[in-house]
């Protein structure tokens, strides 16, 4: 396969399905349609997912339990054409997933590097969707045995919930098959062609006629720009920078914060963003765009397909406490991910009206995505460890990661550390014309100060910037 070292031989992994069929695109695969056709020609859209091989499991059986994933999931064997000018999703019933398979004999260290750069070339290679199938997978072999695999899928067909789902089935059939089981049931779930059939129908168009009434009440009463009160500097190079931190002290402390304030920590960590969004953009109302899942049902949940989709909301800073934005935020969110779906053509008329009518486009260009997906039992809020606090607070994890010609004002993200139970990862991609490098850092920086100064008291929201180690606008003196 191009793109790929040729260390990685490959090999099919043959799935059989209940049918084949042809439907139009979903809601939310028109939405990242749209975001390919916006990107440089040959640029990869793609999520990997790493899956742990039990003992005992050699490659014959990989390859027969991801055969029996693409079976299972029916977005995993879509292919994309053009049909009558316009792309169509292409249930297969039968074919071949392509497995490569990477085999190493030397240290566990360099085995385990070079895996990682083969993940990273995986992730970007481009998927032709006109022909390829929407799933690869590498499979990395030490001294004669399977240790663990690399689904790639692309966003196309499957957003991250979706991609980490079916990790989670190919691990859990991989386990069955190690003990000699048959793979786990498949539940009831709702598959993309189905739901696309679901969109266009009279109950679907009525769904996406309320949201689309939501979102243009939103985009009249978000502000026409969050960093109106910013003066410009002069940009890095490139213009956008995206900044990691990896915490151990987020976790529990979003969760002691959601039992006091009796809400999510999603909440809470919305609430954390909009505050700290506040400061810097020396504002005291702003729009966000909130990453909607769209999955509230059993079956929705046990679906692959892309479902997420977008929706602003506006968020009043002005408290007077951080207990005040969170009881807001959480009415906020609620009616935010109610209207979470809705035909993004439709949405694209909303905005372009609205925009005419406003004179300007109203703000969208800043973001908040929870990642870590919506779990049906909270995790239980656990004691913090100081000694953890303080090294965390004396050496904080962070990174860069990314930095490209463009991107959105302020994009901030929480998920799950898959490697690394219990750690959350925050990361901060930004225009540093509005946020120099040092502000990104000191921002990521600052999440961890805030939590724990939470944790001590209910704090003004004209408190927070000092608590976070900044004030307005620039990084505050240590």
């Amino acid at each position: 396969m191009s793109g790929l070292t040729a260390d990685v031989r490959w090999q099919p992994a043959y799935f059989t399905g209940s049918r084949a069929v042809t439907e139009h695109l979903t809601w939310g695969q028109v939405l990242v349609e749209r975001d390919i056709r916006r990107m440089p020609p040959g640029t990869a859209y793609n999520v990997t997912v790493p899956v742990l091989i039990p003992e005992g499991v050699d490659l014959a059986t990989v390859c027969a339990a991801v055969g029996a994933l693409a079976g299972r999931f029916e977005a995993l064997r879509t292919r994309f054409p053009r049909r009558d000018g316009r792309l169509v999703q292409e249930v297969l019933d039968s074919g071949s997933i392509p497995v490569g398979v990477f085999s190493g004999d030397g240290p566990a260290e360099q085995f385990a590097a070079t895996a990682r750069e083969l993940d990273e070339q995986l992730e970007a290679t481009p998927f032709d969707h006109d022909r390829d199938l929407p799933m690869r997978v590498l499979v990395c072999v030490h001294r004669g045995v399977p240790r663990a695999l690399v689904l790639c899928i692309a966003h196309l067909t499957a957003d991250l919930q979706s991609s980490r789902l079916a990790a989670r089935v190919l691990a859990e059939m991989l386990a069955c098959r190690a003990a000699g089981l048959p793979d786990p049931a498949a539940p009831e779930m709702v598959h993309p062609a189905d739901l696309a059939a679901f969109e266009r129908s009279p109950r679907g168009r009525t769904i996406s006629a309320a949201a689309v009434a939501h979102l243009r009440r939103q985009l009249n009463a978000v502000p026409l720009d969050n960093f109106a009160g910013v003066r410009p500097v002069t940009p890095a190079e490139p213009r956008f920078w995206r900044g990691v931190l990896d915490s151990s002290v987020s976790a529990p402390v979003l969760g002691l914060l959601a039992d006091r304030y009796r809400t999510s920590t999603a909440t809470v960590a919305l609430a954390v963003t909009a505050a700290l969004l506040g400061v810097v953009a020396e504002t005291d109302r702003c729009g966000l765009l909130l990453v909607t899942g769209n999955r509230t049902t059993a079956a929705q949940r046990a679906s692959v397909g892309t479902l997420t989709q977008h929706m602003p909301a506006v968020v009043d800073l002005t408290g007077p406490a951080f207990s005040d934005l969170v009881r807001h935020c959480w009415g906020t969110a609620v009616r935010t991910f109610r209207h979470g779906r809705f035909d993004p053509v439709d949405g694209w008329a909303a905005l372009a009206e609205v925009s005419r009518e406003r004179g300007a486009e109203p703000e969208i260009r800043c973001f908040f995505n929870d990642m870590r997906g919506a779990s049906e039992t909270p995790p239980a809020a656990v004691p913090l460890d100081r000694d953890v606090v303080q090294r965390v607070l004396a050496e904080p994890s962070f990174r860069w990661t990314e930095r490209r010609p463009a991107g959105s004002s302020f994009f901030m993200e929480v998920g799950d550390v898959l490697d690394a139970p219990g750690q959350l990862r925050w990361t901060l991609l930004a225009d540093t014309t509005l946020l120099p490098p040092d502000v990104i850092r000191a921002v990521l920086v600052g999440v961890d100060r805030l939590l724990l100064r939470l944790l001590d008291t209910d704090l003004l929201l004209s408190e927070v910037g000092e608590a976070a180690g900044l004030h307005r606008g620039v990084v505050a003196p240590h």
